[in-house]
């Protein structure tokens, strides 16, 4: 006696062959190369030209992470990267790209701390230059305590830690050093004068 479940099953193993057939013929192989002078020892996995991006449920680009050397380290939940390259989007658009020498991203705090030489440039100009800096990946706040630059409409400003969004729209600088001024001040109210 045949089972009534198995022409069902048939008949949703072919139709979901059919519905799937044009993605994957859609797929396009990423061809990684394993990293054969390692700078770090004991990943589980080394990849060279690493790179990664991410959706929203409706589909937009909110982030594209790319890294000349990538080293994942499975059993400790973090990857370490080197030359990293970090672009952000909102609703489908460039927000800000964000490049270090070397980072770290913890899997389960969401953090990505850099180091080495940090560039921040945001869609309207906005640059950071840092030596040390943390990223929350879920608050999108960046947090430094090493010397830091900010050039924002012509004014430059020096000094040691940052609070910031990734936009660089809100920031403080803990201990400013020298202020440079061109343009608009950053630093003035809009309706003081």
């Amino acid at each position: 006696m045949k089972r009534p479940h198995s022409f069902r099953s048939r008949i949703f193993l072919i139709s979901s062959f059919i519905l799937c057939a044009p993605v994957l013929t859609d797929c396009r192989k990423t061809n990684y190369e394993r990293v054969e002078k390692e700078r770090e020892s004991g990943a589980s996995v080394s990849i060279r030209n690493f790179k990664r991006t991410a959706y929203d449920q409706e589909g937009k680009l909110q982030w594209e992470l790319k890294a000349q050397e990538s080293y994942v380290y499975v059993n400790e939940n973090k990857t370490i990267f080197y030359n990293i390259d970090f672009d952000q989007f909102e609703d489908g658009k460039f927000k800000s790209k964000l490049l270090g020498e070397k980072g770290e991203i913890n899997h389960k705090t969401r953090l990505m701390t850099l180091e080495g030489k940090i560039f921040l440039r945001t869609n309207d100009d906005k640059t950071l230059n840092a030596r040390a800096m943390e990223y929350n990946m879920d608050t999108k706040k960046l947090i430094s305590d090493s010397e830091v630059t900010v050039s924002a409409d012509g004014t430059t400003i020096h000094g040691v830690g940052l609070r910031a969004d990734k936009d660089l729209n809100k920031f403080t600088i803990l201990r400013p050093t020298a202020v440079t001024r061109g343009g608009t001040n950053p630093l003035k109210a809009a309706d003081s004068k």
